[in-house]
């Protein structure tokens, strides 16, 4: 889908912007989303996402997830978030676990040529998601792995 424009008011609650969930291979681009939730959210079961030229704000961002807390293995791979800019947003770019969190598989991201404009949190990877405590704080996390490239060049803060 490109060339969308979808609105709602920045404090009004639970209006995602685009929510993605058991799909793939979607392409997202040349759109404006501002909402008072995320922007796009992508959950269990998206596979080759490709968002490019994405305008957020107001929101929350991007985000990956909440992931591990349905019962079965819970997966999100090949997300690719490219030549966008959030200005006014809670968070840029955000992956998101609950904690406990069951098994989950979150892979293949990447964030590239991304601009931040008064955007408070820039790369959030939350292992412990609790939107309403009180939570178990035991989450299990195996690996996580960023990669200097990506820390170096995907991000302009403005």
């Amino acid at each position: 889908m490109s060339y969308i424009r979808i609105t709602a008011p920045g404090e009004s609650p639970n209006t995602d912007g685009i929510h993605i969930g058991c799909s793939c291979n979607i392409s997202i681009a040349h759109s404006v989303i501002g909402t008072g939730d995320d922007c796009i959210s992508m959950v269990s079961g998206s596979e080759n996402i490709d968002i490019s030229d994405v305008y957020c704000g107001p929101g929350h961002g991007i985000s990956i997830g909440s992931l591990g807390k349905g019962g079965n293995k819970e997966h999100v791979a090949g997300i690719m978030i490219r030549n966008c800019t959030f200005n006014g947003t809670q968070n840029g770019v955000r992956i998101k676990m609950w904690a406990p969190s069951l098994p989950a598989i979150a892979s293949d991201f990447t964030f590239e040529n991304i601009s931040m404009i008064n955007a408070s949190n820039p790369i959030v990877i939350d292992l412990q998601y609790c939107p309403i405590p009180p939570c178990d704080d035991k989450s299990r996390v195996n690996t996580i792995t960023l990669e200097r490239k990506l820390i170096q060049t995907c991000i302009t803060i403005v």
